[in-house]
Formats: structure tokens, sequence, C-alpha cells
């Protein structure tokens, strides 16, 4: 392992130590401006990243913006604002895996996986919406979420799609990357939303795990990658 992901490693243990302590011994205020730090950590880093990736630097900023906003959530344009930064931020990380694969056949397996995919997180958003309480239904029913939501499904549909055709360690750390924050925010919904504060941890260590596995597909040498032409009969 090279000296630069040896440091982003550390980076993301002793971010997730930090968040750990910040909800077990502070109010909830302040962890989320411990969460908004950590982020803006990664984006700092970003910003001295070589080579400089400005799709890097884009999408970092923008999850700072999502982090900063999650502080004042309650706040009705805060809370558009969270949404429309983190799907931005998506949109972006989706583009770095469609131009991957964007000329490459889809095979039976990944129409498999995607229609499962897709069936899981819609399965998910119905149950939130049947389970979500009368104070918040106004924010979960705006147009933002649902906006976010599809956008949130499609790009993980990519990510497993990229890792799936390609067989090195870069598409690996995308895909981590992309499910991490995926998991961050089904468990902030969890948590916040359903009323279950215990769902923080995982929301805070999945928000870490994904801004720091994006900087480990960054500083992943970028060799040529090798496609796995799999057409797997279903």
């Amino acid at each position: 392992m090279s000296e630069r992901r040896k440091l982003i490693v550390f980076s993301i243990v002793f971010w997730v130590a930090v968040n750990f302590a910040s909800l077990s011994m502070f109010s909830d205020e302040v962890s989320r401006w411990v969460r908004f730090i950590g982020t803006a950590f990664f984006f700092i880093t970003a910003t001295l990243h070589k080579p400089f990736s400005w799709k890097l630097f884009f999408i970092l900023l923008l999850f700072s913006i999502c982090d900063f906003s999650l502080i004042y959530f309650e706040n009705p344009i805060f809370n558009a604002l969270t949404f429309i930064s983190r799907g931005a931020a998506f949109v972006i990380v989706g583009s770095i895996g469609a131009k991957k694969i964007k000329q490459l056949k889809i095979n039976s397996l990944e129409l498999f996986i995607g229609a499962v995919l897709v069936a899981i997180n819609l399965v998910l958003l119905f149950e939130l919406e049947s389970m979500i309480s009368l104070k918040h239904a106004e924010e979960l029913y705006s147009p933002g979420f649902y906006a976010f939501a599809f956008i949130a499904i499609l790009t993980t549909i990519i990510a497993v799609s990229y890792s799936n055709r390609y067989s090195n360690l870069k598409s690996i750390f995308y895909m981590c990357a992309v499910l991490w924050m995926i998991f961050s925010d089904m468990t902030y919904f969890i948590g916040y939303y359903l009323d279950f504060p215990e769902f923080y941890y995982a929301d805070h260590a999945f928000n870490i795990l994904g801004s720091g596995f994006l900087m480990l597909y960054a500083a992943t040498t970028n060799k040529k990658e090798n496609y796995i032409d799999i057409d797997v009969k279903i």
C-alpha cells in the first residue's frame, strides 16, 4: 500500500473515532458540526491531491455543502439545499462510472442486479413513507427528496456495473465509495425520520468511509483497466 493510501486509511479511522466520540459525549448540534468538519477535511485533502481532479474537488465540495446544510436541516431552505447538493454530488460521481461503461454492452447479470437494486430501494422508500411521523411528512414528500432518491438509485446501479465490468482495485474503491454514501443516507433517514438516534453512529461512519474511499479511488494508480465480458444467462 502506498504512503498516500496509508494516510487516507489513517484519516478514515481517525475521523470515524472523532465522530463516534462526538455522538456519545456531545449534543446533536455538536455532532453535526463534527460530521461537517470531517467531510471538509477530505475536501481540503482533495484540493491538495496530485494530479488535481476537478470532479473529485466538486464532489467533496458538494458533500461539504450538504453536511453544512445538515446542521440546519430543520430550516426549509437548508433542508432543500441538503438534497440538492448531495444529489448534484451523486450526479458527478455517477458520471465517472458512466464514462467507463457507456461504450460497453450491458449483460444479463447487470440487468438483473440493476432490477434488484431498484426494487430494494423502492421497497425501502415506500417503507420509510409508511413509518414516517406526521411532523416530518412535509419534508419527506418534497420533490427534492424523490429526485435525490432516483439519482442515488441510478448512481448505485452505475457503481455496481462499473465494478462488475472491471477487475481492479480502483473500481472496487469507486463502488464502495458509492455504497458507503448510500448507506449513510439510509441510516440518517432512519435515525432522523424514524427517531432512532442509534443509527447516527452508522450514518457518521458510512459518511466518512464514503469520502475516504473517494480519496482512495483518486489515489489509486490509473492503470489500464481490464474489462471482463461475462454474459451470464438468467
